[in-house]
């Protein structure tokens, strides 16, 4: 184990290794900040060094055990019948995202994800938030539609995050219930990368490298959140939202006009 660690370093490159470790910092603080984004931040960098392939159960495998330490601090703050909810729907519109590859262009999805989200930003922007809860057919409804998003596209974070900030919870609630709704969320993508073989040793040993870097960001973070304002937080998560829409939106035009 110690030899093929030894030698993963090496084919890394000492720069390479610096690169993927500050990466892994950085999307941690992120994370630990907003409850939400170290993939978005941390897959696109990456795969400029590492196999493309590695970085789902990468990712996810530093999800699960980087980022347990803060699920636990905040388990008891997350709007657990909310969660339940979301992650109900997201198992169930999952396995139709993924049908929906075969009729629907996915840079055409993007395109539509990209525009929706700033639209909501636009309006969480100017104080626009829910009076009270949804009922639970529409939090049910808004899980299935962020798995069908995740199955077709690999993006269904943009409306659970949508979903909590607009939230009457606050930042704390929102922030913790993200916390904890990608951490389960997790488990099911582990799942699916298991059974297509995806988990091999090369992701375990990538996965060492990185997470103590993500840990130290995740700490970071969560020190950052405990020192800010709740308007803050706020204009922080929107900003990140937003970065990722205009990312998608970039990347759907490339596709449908390259």
């Amino acid at each position: 184990m110690l030899h093929s660690f030894l030698s993963l370093i090496q084919s890394l490159g000492p720069w390479g290794t610096v690169f993927v470790l500050l990466v892994a910092f950085g999307a941690g603080i992120l994370r630990g900040y907003t409850g939400f984004g170290f993939a978005l931040a941390a897959v696109p960098a990456l795969t400029l060094i590492v196999d493309p392939a590695d970085m789902v159960p990468v990712v996810t495998l530093i999800t699960l055990v980087g980022g347990l330490q803060l699920v636990i601090q905040v388990w008891r703050q997350a709007d657990w019948p909310s969660v339940w909810l979301l992650l109900a729907g997201a198992a169930v519109g999952l396995p139709f995202g993924v049908a929906m590859l075969r009729y629907l262009p996915a840079d055409l999805m993007r395109a539509f994800i990209g525009l929706t989200v700033l639209v909501a930003v636009l309006l969480l922007w100017r104080g626009a938030v829910f009076n009270s809860m949804p009922s639970k057919a529409m939090r049910l409804a808004l899980g299935t539609l962020s798995g069908l998003l995740n199955g077709s596209t690999s993006m269904g974070g943009p409306p659970v995050i949508i979903f909590f900030l607009a939230s009457p919870g606050g930042a704390a609630v929102g922030r913790a219930s993200l916390l904890v709704y990608f951490f389960l969320l997790s488990w099911i993508t582990l799942g699916a990368a298991a059974v297509g073989g995806l988990v091999t040793v090369h992701v375990v040993l990538l996965t060492i490298l990185l997470l103590p870097a993500m840990s130290l960001g995740n700490w970071v973070g969560a020190h950052l959140f405990t020192k800010s304002t709740a308007h803050t937080y706020r204009r922080v998560a929107l900003i990140v939202l937003a970065s990722v829409a205009a990312v998608a939106l970039v990347r759907a035009v490339a596709g449908l006009f390259g």
